[in-house]
């Protein structure tokens, strides 16, 4: 299956690209809504509960990042497995994020989220949770680091 474009989003960050680099795992982490019991596992996975609204419904979703594609300071990608309450669903992400350095000491910053896997009956269910969930998240990233910069 091909991957399903969720969202993405471009900003420039008054900030170098080195500082935008040394901010973006915190800010990602503090963007996330009802992310808890964050667990990190080792300097590139970790665990979570995810709690969100699917459908009107609050849910616990079981969630492991990888960060992969890491180029540093240009670049890199979390790869993200979720899991819903009793395996009733699951779905891949992967969420990249570009670094580019432009005019006068700012970073030009490129957001994009797609699914990688998810299967037919989640996807006409959750495909619009999901892309809303992606697009609040990048919002408060964009906030959060125009704020730090």
């Amino acid at each position: 299956m091909p991957s399903l474009l969720l969202d993405q989003r471009n900003f420039v960050v008054g900030a170098s690209q080195d500082r935008v680099w040394r901010l973006i795992g915190k800010v990602i982490f503090s963007s996330l809504p009802g992310l808890e019991n964050m667990e990190i596992l080792d300097e590139n996975t970790f665990r979570a509960l995810l709690r969100t609204q699917i459908l009107g419904f609050r849910v616990s979703l079981k969630l492991k990042g990888e960060i992969v594609d890491m180029e540093p300071p240009n670049s890199f990608s979390v790869t993200l497995f979720l899991a819903g309450p009793g395996g009733f669903f699951k779905a891949d992400q992967k969420v990249t994020f570009a670094m580019t350095p432009v005019e006068q000491g700012k970073t030009a910053l490129a957001c994009k989220a797609a699914v990688e896997n998810m299967g037919f009956l989640p996807r006409l269910l959750l495909l619009g949770e999901a892309r809303r969930f992606a697009r609040s998240t990048f919002e408060a990233i964009e906030k959060r680091l125009k704020e730090l910069a």
